[in-house]
């Protein structure tokens, strides 16, 4: 291992000195499940950041841009991950649009290493094109649902899958770690993904290093 190599790992360490790791990726990427897979394989807490904004807006995400729109939605991102600096041993599901910006990315880091959770555009729109209700919670697909032809739905989150992604790759790639998440089980993405973070030194074996934390003792 080179110098910089080493300087990387080292850094990428100390990002996990609270126990947490943040999982980032465009939507139907898989973050939710292999999120909630990854915390109970390695013992620790699952928290997803849409559900947070959800309980502080008290109004599903769908509500929110449509009332409110998706500048206040931003708003009310920042201001969780913010709050979430004071996680101690959690698995962070960020949602596909929340880690866009220099500050995000810098916030994120703030409560841990990042994990580029990466799914196929073509793998995004198998997940998603049958399922109307999982459109209909994703306020960038949800306008698809009124396509009534399953085929030309599947192309059509296909192609829009890959314009999100290419226009998100360059933050993305500022992540600790890329997961190929596509063509597998969350069960299986969750144990690949463990593996990786081991051998990184991003998590730890110890199941009662951390402090719980839970969203009632956040302000």
């Amino acid at each position: 291992m080179d110098d910089r190599d080493s300087q990387l790992k080292e850094t990428r360490e100390l990002r996990w000195q609270h126990g947490n790791i943040v999982l980032t990726g465009s939507t139907g990427s898989g973050k939710t499940a292999v999120g909630q897979q990854l915390a109970q394989l390695a013992g620790l807490g699952f928290v997803d950041v849409d559900w947070l904004i959800e309980r502080k807006a008290r109004k599903s995400i769908a509500a929110i841009f449509d009332t409110d729109g998706e500048n206040i939605f931003r708003e009310i991102e920042s201001i969780v991950l913010s709050e979430l600096r004071a996680a101690r041993g959690q698995i962070i599901a960020v949602g596909g649009g929340g880690l866009l910006s220099d500050a995000a990315i810098e916030a994120a880091h703030g409560i841990g290493p990042i994990v580029w959770v990466q799914s196929s555009p073509v793998e995004v729109a198998r997940r998603l094109y049958k399922n109307v209700g999982e459109l209909e919670k994703r306020p960038l697909f949800r306008d698809l649902v009124s396509e009534e032809n399953p085929e030309k739905r599947r192309d059509m989150i296909q192609a829009r899958a890959q314009k999100m992604m290419d226009e998100r790759r360059p933050w993305y790639i500022k992540a600790d770690v890329v997961l190929d998440g596509s063509y597998v089980t969350p069960e299986m993405a969750a144990h690949n993904l463990k593996d990786i973070l081991m051998t990184e030194g991003l998590l730890g074996t110890d199941k009662n290093r951390f402090a719980s934390w839970h969203e009632d003792g956040k302000k």
